[in-house]
């Protein structure tokens, strides 16, 4: 039997608190790790590989190309996303 081999990903998730960071490949995964700490964090989109390596200044990745995706807040009721789009709006 042939195995047939995916390609690795070119991009990956890091999400950022003032109390930790976490990469992933999958978003929701990340997400529901960072919810744990009900704390306010980044999610951003990395392009490169998530075993890349690269510096992190400020919760932010340092690499061309990275955006943030949004900011999640918590309130009385759960979480808050806030979209980078709902910032230009406002």
């Amino acid at each position: 039997m042939n195995l047939v081999k995916h390609p690795q990903p070119t991009f990956h998730f890091l999400l950022t608190s003032v109390f930790r960071w976490h990469t992933s490949e999958d978003l929701h995964e990340a997400m529901k790790y960072m919810d744990k700490q009900k704390a306010t964090y980044w999610v951003w989109y990395v392009p490169c590989p998530k075993t890349s390596s690269y510096e992190i200044n400020f919760y932010q990745p340092q690499v061309e190309g990275s955006f943030v995706l949004a900011q999640v807040e918590f309130d009385k009721r759960g979480r808050v996303v806030k979209h980078k789009e709902d910032e230009a709006t406002a």
